[in-house]
């Protein structure tokens, strides 16, 4: 059995207590940034495949002038509470049928068009674009901006 003195076991603890607390610290600093980069990542591939969805679903509608039906499928986010506005935009850019989450139309948000890039990233929201293709030709594309 080994003795050690007052001070010699007191420090002991100390130093012990300190390697836990460290250790525990840089553990959950690591999960936390693992998280939020799992987080931002879920929230990329939710929103892709979302405008995936509606570039399929709107070929008709760009195709043949169908605003209505445009608006229609655009309705249908009001259950992706994380989509703050959709646009269709047609072969020259300009806003063809558009979604505004209701919080989001009282603030008066106007989006800009969308890049050619698939995603980015502008006034914190993030923004993914899908072209509209019908028989290998370009008639528009669909944007999507969902809050980060």
């Amino acid at each position: 059995m080994i003795m050690c003195n007052k001070y010699k076991c007191k420090f002991t603890v100390v130093i012990f207590a300190i390697g836990m607390a460290i250790g525990l610290f840089f553990t959950s600093a690591s999960f936390t940034v693992w998280q939020r980069y799992d987080g931002k990542t879920a929230l990329l591939s939710c929103t892709t495949a979302q405008a995936k969805l509606i570039s399929s679903n709107v070929k008709c509608s760009l195709s043949f002038d169908d605003r209505k039906d445009a608006n229609s499928i655009l309705d249908s986010l009001k259950i992706q509470n994380y989509i703050a506005f959709a646009g269709i935009y047609d072969c020259e850019g300009r806003l063809f049928a558009y979604y505004y989450r209701d919080d989001i139309k009282k603030e008066g948000f106007i989006p800009t068009p969308p890049s050619k890039a698939r995603y980015s990233v502008h006034d914190g929201y993030l923004v993914v674009s899908e072209p509209v293709i019908v028989d290998h030709k370009l008639v528009g594309a669909v944007a999507l901006w969902a809050q980060q």
